[in-house]
């Protein structure tokens, strides 16, 4: 992954939106209200919003403890799939086999192992 200050300012800004989806994923799977979070986490609540909406990143010492609260790795709330759409993962495979057709055997046999 790159550096943060080596992005782009419209990939960092796809970045935080999408550190904030997941927040907002995880903390609704747990069912926790934004006041919660915020509570048990010790930020403002309006730091929270503004993290979950993707207008700020988390500091870092907040970001651990959102992820120890949500029950997640720190990582998955960069990397996690679980807030994709199954359309949107079908249209990812897709376009994936499409834009390479090396890639099909090795998604075929991934579809083999997990079935």
């Amino acid at each position: 992954m790159q550096q943060l200050s080596k992005l782009s300012k419209a990939e960092a800004i796809k970045l935080k939106k999408n550190i904030g989806e997941k927040i907002k994923f995880f903390r609704k799977k747990r069912g926790l209200s934004q006041q919660e979070l915020a509570e048990l986490v010790d930020i403002e609540m309006k730091s929270l919003s503004r993290i979950e909406s993707g207008h700020n990143y988390p500091q870092c010492e907040n970001l651990v403890a959102i992820a120890q609260v949500l029950n997640v790795l720190p990582w998955q709330l960069y990397f996690s799939d679980e807030t994709e759409s199954i359309a949107k993962m079908k249209e990812n495979i897709i376009l994936s086999m499409d834009n390479n057709e090396n890639n099909i055997p090795k998604i075929y046999q991934y579809i083999q192992l997990i079935k």
